[in-house]
């Protein structure tokens, strides 16, 4: 549900950053706007999936009457866990990354 937000904001931060990526000056900022979305989309998305699919097989077969809020409390919590891990990790690995000399 959420994601009807997020890819779209995504897409258009990528659009950004293609462009910044024709001015030579801009290129180093421009990989931190492709990098940092697309890791934050990522980590979410396979964080948010693997609660949605992993909790409900985890607990036992009579669910509790409260389990359906519980489960979208933690959907909705691993949403935004996994963005901030996979923009924090994105941001992380591009700090790295060696800057290339100007030719």
């Amino acid at each position: 549900m959420p994601f009807f937000f997020i890819v779209p904001v995504w897409a258009v931060l990528v659009a950004i950053g293609v462009v910044l990526l024709f001015f030579r000056h801009l290129r180093r900022i421009a990989y931190f706007v492709i990098a940092v979305p697309t890791g934050a989309t990522l980590a979410s998305f396979a964080l948010s999936t693997s609660v949605l699919y992993f909790v409900p097989r985890l607990v036992q077969e009579s669910h509790p009457q409260w389990f359906g809020i519980a489960l979208i409390a933690a959907y909705l919590i691993s949403l935004v866990f996994g963005a901030l891990l996979g923009a924090v990790g994105a941001f992380l690995l591009l700090l790295k990354l060696p800057a290339r000399r100007r030719v």
